[in-house]
C-alpha cells in the first residue's frame, strides 16, 4: 500500500535527492505544502503514467457517450460513428502524448 507523507517546500528544497529516492524506491507519495497548504504531490513516474492513462480512458469514454448520443440524434450509421470516434481518439492521444499512435 502506498504511504502518503506531508513535507513542506523548504524541506523538499533542502533534501530533494532524498525525497526523490523515497518516491521512486519506497512506493511513497509526498504532499508538498507551502504555508500549510498543499501545492504539489511527488509520485513515481509509473504511477504518473497510470494516472495519465486513466485520464485518457475517461476522456475516451465520455467521447463515446457523447458521440453515441449525437449519432442517435443525427441518424448516423455505425460506420460513420466509428470513423468519428477514431478521429477523436487520435486527437486525444495526440493532445496527451504529443504524437499519433502507431
Amino acid at each position: 500500500m502506498t504511504k502518503k507523507s506531508i513535507i513542506n517546500a523548504s524541506e523538499l528544497h533542502r533534501a530533494a535527492g532524498k525525497m526523490l529516492k523515497r518516491v521512486a524506491l519506497q512506493d511513497e507519495h509526498l504532499v508538498v505544502e507551502r504555508d500549510g497548504y498543499p501545492v504539489a504531490v511527488l509520485l513515481s513516474y509509473p504511477e504518473y503514467e497510470e494516472l495519465m492513462h486513466l485520464r485518457t480512458l475517461e476522456v475516451h469514454h465520455e467521447l463515446v457517450r457523447t458521440l453515441g448520443q449525437e449519432a442517435e440524434r443525427q441518424g448516423l450509421s455505425e460506420e460513420q460513428l466509428m470513423a468519428e470516434l477514431e478521429k477523436d481518439k487520435r486527437a486525444v492521444y495526440k493532445a496527451t502524448y504529443g504524437s499519433n499512435p502507431a
